[in-house]
């Protein structure tokens, strides 16, 4: 399994790019989100994620429905200060962001229908923000096929969107808290 980051949704689909994480980046049922020894400036974009159903190679926008079933909420976790460090220096950022337990996904999903005019509640600390996921440039069929033209997507694998257009700090003590449509799908702390 592995998941695929379309970063830059917000913006027009030519400043989008793309990530991947293994499957050990993965923090699942809302465990506590330990932020590692080796960054001092922990961040995070929040999204929503599709699980892949099936085989998907260079899928057409309007077959990619039928490549995924369900529609689920994730916080993806960036070391800025590595990725701050490794651009000064011209090297490549994945140690930033392809850490163990990097990105939280929700162990609840929703269906796919109830996404197009959703709602984000995210809670993170004591500040709580809404983000309307129409204002998303990418539909979820668009963000797989986008995937898709690129990588082999194959059964069990995800592909997460974010919906936050900037990174969000989170120090230990935090709790993020994610709901999509006032359903709370994620709900965690930070340690």
């Amino acid at each position: 399994m592995k998941i695929v980051c379309i970063e830059n949704a917000l913006h027009s689909a030519d400043d989008l790019y793309l990530t991947v994480r293994s499957d050990s980046s993965v923090l699942r049922n809302n465990d506590d989100f330990y932020i590692p020894s080796f960054s001092q400036d922990m961040r995070c974009t929040v999204g929503y994620y599709l699980r892949v159903t099936r085989l998907a190679k260079c899928i057409s926008e309007k077959f990619a429905s039928r490549c995924y079933d369900a529609v689920g909420v994730a916080v993806a976790f960036t070391a800025q200060d590595i990725v701050e460090r490794n651009c000064a220096l011209g090297r490549p950022c994945d140690e930033a962001y392809c850490f163990d337990k990097s990105i939280a996904l929700s162990p609840e999903t929703i269906a796919p229908d109830a996404v197009a005019n959703g709602v984000l509640d995210i809670k993170i600390g004591g500040a709580t923000t809404a983000k309307n996921l129409s204002d998303i440039h990418l539909s979820l069929d668009s963000a797989l096929a986008r995937a898709s033209e690129l990588l082999t997507l194959k059964t069990g694998d995800i592909v997460y969107v974010a919906a936050t257009p900037s990174l969000a700090k989170v120090a230990i003590g935090d709790r993020l808290e994610v709901s999509l449509n006032e359903k709370t799908l994620l709900n965690f702390a930070v340690k």
